[in-house]
């Protein structure tokens, strides 16, 4: 099988233009054609040529939004070979969004609509050894519903944030998303095989699909992880189309386990009909399946996640499409984000309903890292209206769409569930929907119950009975909060902590807070002339996500001193920081009645000014990230209080939550070290009139048997009314010092009070290639203390590599 990758070329065209455009007797070298990529995306493509600014920038991608109201024809050559006897000549498309028709010399082969959906086209009749022109026009978009919209407006299975989300502004995608392959088909050929491997017996089953001009026979092997055959099977079939089954035994399979819970054994399937192109699919043997909370009300649906027999609490993080432009290629990016979600010891990633069905690389990736995925599909709430369509032609298209796109990932182990979309509700009563209130949804389920019966399925997120996390709905109905949403936005100071230690869900499978870009993405993207204020009131900030621009509560919680674009970032990512780790520790400090957090949200698609993404478009970790990696570890210990800011109160108090068994040790110090209070007790508690001020550390740790430490964790709090004494800490001198080829950094506090918010970050231009990627950040380090954080260069030239630390007390610097 060939693939079609190279010697494409794209214009525009108005109405049926195209059809002038597509034969073969167009001369080459006509005005209007740019350099296609396959798979790419039409809005990069004109970027990459200059016919568009870059949407990335500014307010740009406002002067971009007439593409999408155009048809765009691609075209190149098409050299087949004279076919053998019973040959076939097909071209496969993996994906085209959205609708697209197929010439070969200007006539036209198909049609097809659905971007999830691949297609074949049988061109052997151009077979003949001379030049053809092949052309795919793909049509202008859709209509599409906006993030305020109306759900039961949409019509198609299509991405919705790219039309407008608050994450995304409008860059409604179109283009040849995935790969264009040329088949030359035996008379015998293997169009698909569905594989899945059963831990429960042993077992690897296939279902081939066979066109066969011939009786032949399926042949199908099983390598291990090593790479060794363990298992192989051989079994005729007669002419005709149909699906073959097949059963191999695997002895002793090495069982497949979640990230932070064993290894990830993965089997190699091949499948092969009488000599032709084989279909080669990864497995991996593990059980899975959605069991019952412990303590859960009453008629509850089972949110535990239970892998190879044993519950796996959902250390979580939701997922949105790694870009706009999501059909360009971009396996390094792809690579680094999932990484780091499993460094920050990720069990599941929840791929959210406005976005993808995931790819291919995607799920590769998750199975070889251990990280669960939870697949919606494409379908999202739209604000005014939250509820899809009920007519037969959109239920009829969901679920052609569902089962062509269901048995392309059974064979994925990395897949625990599906779920029908994002936020499905009646907006009037905030309902979540279901089987019984959304035909679509009850379609959907079905269809996942026949094709794939070993998933875990949720009717969706938020699934209920209550739609929102607020402290309303808590005292109302305690037992009534079993898979909720929100809030995404810090709630201020005192009002955070008093929401999320009254959380009683048992799944909060979306939450944020929301946090300025890092340092080179605000550069790189914000005009320099647009970059203050950092408010709605600059339209730029209006543009690059308004809806998590903050900027006002982040002023009031800093006392109104935020006077830069350096300061405003430092406050605005220190409450992001501050306020997501606690909320994620609220939610697992209830385990295991609370089955899991996952936030919102892990990374973003667009360079936004403000968002509530951990990991912002760069690929670059904002402090919040780091906040979360910490709460996820295996050993960790936490502190529930009821602010940060103890003015007007008569004690500090803290509880302290060790997630293991072991001592845990919590600590008041002062910034010049001294200790105030200590205790091994599970509280602490000190009179606010003894408390160092006008900031303090409460500084944590969990013991093992042996007096060893096995976590550490600290709360920088104010004894004013809000953070602004942050703005005035006398300097403090960190020192530096790179061991073993520049990947450990070690700093060492040297002098003045204690160094807080030390944030390192990759100090290289922001179009250099790869990551610096810390395995520690956002530190605070009391006087005398030293900290040895890891540094791994991926995918970075050892040339230019460079770090800056900054921090609230400590001056910006590049360490040499």
């Amino acid at each position: 099988m060939h693939t079609l990758d190279s010697g494409w070329e794209l214009r525009a065209c108005l109405g049926d233009t195209w059809r002038w455009l597509c034969g073969p007797g167009r001369p080459d070298g006509e005005p209007g054609w740019f350099p296609a990529r396959v798979p790419g995306s039409v809005l990069d493509d004109l970027r990459t040529a200059g016919e568009i600014p870059d949407p990335y920038v500014g307010t740009n991608s406002l002067l971009t939004e007439w593409v999408p109201q155009r048809a765009w024809l691609y075209r190149r050559a098409l050299d087949l070979p004279r076919l053998a006897p019973g040959e076939r000549a097909l071209l496969r498309f993996e994906g085209v969004d959205h609708e697209a028709t197929v010439l070969v010399d200007g006539y036209e082969l198909a049609h097809h609509e659905g971007m999830f959906v691949p297609f074949d086209v049988d061109v052997s009749a151009y077979a003949d050894g001379a030049p053809h022109l092949l052309a795919v026009v793909v049509h202008p978009a859709p209509p599409g519903e906006p993030q305020v919209g109306r759900t039961d407006r949409v019509r198609t299975h299509k991405t919705r944030m790219n039309y407008g989300w608050d994450f995304c502004p409008r860059l409604v995608h179109q283009g040849i998303w995935k790969p264009v392959r040329l088949e030359i088909a035996d008379p015998v050929r293997l169009r698909d095989a569905v594989v899945g491997a059963h831990a429960d017996d042993h077992c690897v089953r296939v279902e081939a699909a066979v066109e066969a001009a011939e009786a032949g026979a399926l042949r199908v092997t099983v390598h291990g992880p090593d790479g060794v055959l363990v298992a192989e099977l051989e079994t005729p079939f007669e002419v005709g189309h149909g699906t073959v089954h097949a059963e191999l035994g695997v002895p002793d399979p090495q069982l497949w386990w979640p990230n932070g819970h064993g290894d990830q054994p993965l089997y190699t399937v091949t499948v092969r009909a009488s000599g032709g192109e084989p279909v080669v699919r990864t497995v991996g043997f593990r059980t899975v399946r959605l069991v019952a909370n412990p303590g859960a009300p009453k008629g509850a649906l089972p949110y535990t996640v239970e892998v190879n027999g044993r519950r796996i609490h959902a250390k979580g993080w939701n997922w949105v499409p790694q870009d706009a432009l999501y059909g360009v290629p971009r396996p390094g990016p792809l690579a680094h984000l999932l990484q780091l979600a499993a460094d920050a010891h990720v069990t599941l990633l929840r791929v959210w309903g406005g976005g993808l069905i995931e790819t291919e690389e995607f799920y590769q990736l998750c199975d070889r890292l251990g990280l669960l995925v939870w697949q919606e599909f494409s379908l999202s709430s739209s604000g005014i209206d939250s509820v899809p369509a009920v007519d037969d032609a959109y239920l009829d298209r969901m679920e052609r769409e569902a089962r062509a796109i269901v048995p392309v990932l059974r064979h994925h182990p990395a897949l625990a569930l599906w779920g029908p979309g994002n936020e499905l509700h009646d907006t009037a009563t905030a309902t979540p929907l279901d089987e019984k209130t959304s035909p679509v949804v009850a379609r959907l389920s079905a269809v996942v119950s026949e094709l794939d019966p070993g998933r875990g399925w949720l009717p969706g997120s938020p699934s209920g009975r209550d739609f929102l996390n607020t402290r309303e709905n808590i005292e109302r109905a305690p037992d009534g909060q079993h898979d909720v949403h929100g809030p995404w936005e810090h709630q201020g100071l005192g009002a955070h902590q008093e929401l999320y230690d009254a959380g009683t869900s048992l799944l909060h499978s979306e939450f944020g807070v929301e946090g300025m870009a890092n340092r080179r993405t605000w550069d790189a993207v914000v005009p320099t002339e647009s970059q203050w204020p950092a408010d709605r009131t600059n339209p730029v900030m209006e543009h690059l996500g308004a809806w998590w621009n903050n900027a006002p509560l982040v002023q009031r919680t800093f006392g109104g001193r935020l006077d830069s674009v350096d300061r405003m970032r430092r406050a605005s990512q220190q409450l992001q920081y501050d306020g997501l780790r606690y909320a994620v520790e609220a939610n697992l400090r209830r385990a295991p009645r609370s089955s899991g957090a996952i936030p919102w949200q892990f990374n973003e698609p667009f360079p936004n000014a403000w968002c509530t993404a951990a990991v912002d478009h760069r690929g670059d970790p904002k402090p919040a990230y780091h906040g979360v990696r910490r709460a996820y570890r295996p050993d960790h210990v936490c502190a529930s209080f009821a602010t940060q800011a103890w003015a007007g109160r008569e004690r500090f108090e803290a509880r302290v939550h060790g997630w293991r068994d072991g001592v845990t040790l919590a600590r008041v110090v002062a910034l010049d070290g001294s200790v105030v209070a200590e205790t091994r007790d599970a509280e602490i508690a000190v009179p606010t009139g003894g408390l160092p001020g006008p900031l303090f550390v409460l500084d944590l740790a969990l013991l093992g048997p042996g007096g060893e430490l096995l976590a550490g964790n600290r709360y920088v709090h104010s004894t004013g009314t809000d953070l602004a004494a942050h703005l005035d800490l006398p300097p403090a001198h960190v020192s530096h010092a790179w061991a073993r080829d520049r990947r450990t950094l070690c700093l060492t506090h040297v002098e003045g009070p204690a160094a807080l918010g030390l944030h390192l970050t990759d100090a290289r231009p922001f179009e250099a290639p790869g990551w610096a990627v810390f395995g520690d950040n956002m530190l605070d380090l009391l006087p005398g203390e030293s900290v040895e954080v890891p540094v791994t260069w991926r995918d970075a030239p050892e040339e230019g590599r460079a770090v800056l630390l900054e921090g609230w007390n400590v001056d910006a610097r590049v360490l040499d």
